[in-house]
């Protein structure tokens, strides 16, 4: 399975990238603490090589807090700075300003030397429905930047002043120009950052219980009454529907609608608080 999805607001967006990156000073990538590794796209580091970084994983109250940890350890592992936060409920977000800080400590530095007070000037990037948008909010305690439910929402630059210190850039989500690895494009089906209607949900639903019955086959198990562990893929939905009284006028069990509810709860973290990636899985 190829996932394309591509809009031209995207092309747009790395260019505008390319046109303010001599004004940013630091960049925020966000992360989906769900899937850090599959929602990092390395093509926006490509872009702003040479700038500092911080890595947000956010949604971390939905993501295994144990492998929250080994994902913090790893980014450190390869030299880049990275925190877990809610941009929901603001947690951790004041840690941000004081990294921020300690990364340009030179040019605060410099600027103090010759009476000037710097502002730092914050790029914010990630693929699309990573929360962008809702971290900007939180900050500002405000509306300032559109938001949404879904991937897609961001359309354009928008400058935002935080206070005399600092200020923001959100930009449209960037998606990989093409999903070649299938298990990443699964991911990012599953965890919301592309689209429903652009993939088949059946089958990555299918392919999102395979993934995760290694590790957390008991919260599936709970959660649907059933035995993952003795089924195929072919049986997943079926029996999930069964249980969800997704059944059609003839009797049959609807899938797709088994497979939809599947989504929505694991998004929701109604089965629990999982992460699809692994340390070296992509």
């Amino acid at each position: 399975m190829i996932v394309q999805w591509y809009p031209g607001h995207m092309q747009k967006a790395k260019r505008e990238i390319l046109e303010i990156n001599k004004y940013v000073d630091l960049y925020l990538i966000l992360l989906d603490a769900r899937a850090p590794l599959s929602s990092r796209n390395e093509d926006l580091e490509v872009l702003i090589k040479g700038k500092p970084m911080i890595y947000l994983l956010n949604k971390s109250d939905l993501a295994d807090e144990k492998k929250n940890n080994q994902f913090l350890k790893y980014f450190e592992s390869i030299n880049h700075k990275a925190i877990c936060i809610d941009s929901l409920r603001g947690t951790n977000i004041k840690n941000i300003f004081k990294i921020a800080e300690n990364l340009l400590k030179d040019k605060i530095e410099e600027a103090r030397q010759k009476g000037r007070r710097k502002i730092i000037r914050f790029g914010v990037l990630g693929i699309p429905n990573v929360g962008k948008s809702t971290l900007i909010n939180k900050i500002t305690n405000s509306s300032k930047a559109k938001t949404g439910d879904k991937p897609g929402v961001t359309r354009s630059k928008q400058w935002i002043k935080i206070n005399d210190y600092f200020e923001m850039l959100d930009t449209p989500g960037i998606l990989l120009p093409k999903l070649e690895d299938d298990m990443v494009a699964v991911k990012l089906c599953a965890i919301g950052s592309i689209k429903d209607e652009l993939y088949d949900r059946e089958l990555v639903a299918k392919k999102t219980i395979d993934i995760i019955k290694k590790d957390y086959c008991d919260l599936l198990n709970k959660k649907y009454s059933l035995d993952f562990s003795n089924m195929s893929g072919d049986d997943y939905l079926v029996e999930i529907g069964r249980k969800r009284g997704c059944v059609l006028k003839e009797g049959r069990i609807d899938t797709l609608k088994a497979a939809s509810l599947f989504l929505e709860d694991l998004r929701k973290a109604k089965i629990g608080r999982i992460t699809l990636d692994e340390i070296g899985s992509r």
